[in-house]
């Protein structure tokens, strides 16, 4: 199979895929932008230096006419700005990186990717869903968007965040969700409404209830082990336990692995599959003070997507398995 003429699929990702995949379209990208990263790094450390002897002439001047302390403070402000200074040329490396060895990636798979400006995809569902907490203001990345076996899915970053107020009416902005945002679309719409969420114990607050006027009951698992780590509610108890056998658990275990998360949740709604999973900032291209031409760097970030796809591979397989509907 030729990567550059036949869309991957990553649901069967093995080594002599990834080796095709790394060698015939991320490498080249990798190797074109080495010497950039080297003129990068140069500017970087230049920069630094003489950042490091302005932040030396200030703390001496500021000592000499002030005091030693003061000097000091301006002096660290002054080291601050000037690092963020220095690290510019390699923070406009990395995003150009990317941007194009994520399109590389998402061209092999059949998919298109958008760094930025984009709506994100089903977002408002997320919301009713509760699979996303409330937030002030929020801002997205790093979309990839394709299809797997006629289902439909993109894949995003979200940032959300709240706003406080103190009694002294000073506001503050913390992160409350900082994750992955995946939606999947499949053909065959499901009967109900089936939502799971990592297990918290007497500190969930889901509780189940109504969503939407359709109410929600405790759903249990085949597995005990699955039971213990997830709880899920839903309105159709037959649908659920097709969508949720075993090896889907596994397969949704396994994403939160893959995306480096925690507390995952999803929803089955219609004919979408919508996931929340907190994790980091990811498909990043790493240290940039290292040599780019590594399949480590490549290994990481499509390993992160191949964990979707074998998601949906398998709710596939889960859906062929239900019984057609009268």
């Amino acid at each position: 199979m030729d990567t550059g003429t036949q869309p991957i699929d990553l649901a069967r990702l093995d080594d002599a895929l990834f080796d095709r995949l790394y060698k015939g379209r991320i490498e080249p990208c990798f190797a074109s932008n080495e010497e950039g990263r080297l003129g990068a790094v140069k500017q970087f450390k230049q920069r630094l230096l003489i950042g490091g002897g302005i932040v030396l002439a200030i703390i001496v001047l500021a000592s000499m006419f002030w005091d030693l302390g003061g000097g000091v403070t301006l002096g660290l402000m002054t080291a601050v700005f000037a690092g963020i200074v220095a690290y510019q040329p390699l923070a406009k490396l990395g995003h150009k990186l990317k941007q194009e060895y994520c399109t590389a990636i998402a061209q092999a798979m059949g998919a298109t990717f958008k760094i930025g400006a984009f709506d994100p995809p089903a977002f408002a569902r997320l919301k009713g869903l509760r699979l996303v907490p409330g937030y002030a203001r929020s801002s997205f990345e790093d979309l990839f968007s394709g299809a797997h076996k006629g289902a439909r899915y993109e894949l995003y970053e979200a940032h959300l965040e709240q706003r406080t107020t103190d009694s002294k009416g000073r506001t503050r902005y913390s992160t409350v969700f900082r994750g992955q945002l995946i939606r999947m679309h499949f053909p065959r719409e499901f009967l109900g409404v089936t939502i799971v969420r990592r297990d918290a114990g007497v500190f969930n607050v889901f509780g189940g209830g109504e969503l939407d006027g359709r109410k929600l009951e405790r759903v249990r698992l085949v597995a005990s082990e699955f039971e213990k780590a997830f709880e899920v509610w839903g309105t159709d108890q037959v649908e659920a336990r097709y969508l949720l056998h075993p090896v889907m658990m596994e397969r949704l275990i396994e994403l939160e692995k893959g995306l480096h998360g925690k507390r995952l949740r999803c929803g089955f709604e219609n004919g979408d599959l919508l996931v929340a999973v907190e994790g980091g900032n990811l498909f990043e291209p790493g240290d940039l003070f290292k040599p780019l031409v590594d399949p480590a760097r490549a290994r990481r970030i499509i390993n992160e997507i191949a964990g979707v796809v074998k998601v949906m591979d398998q709710v596939v397989t889960a859906q062929s398995a239900r019984p057609p509907t009268s």
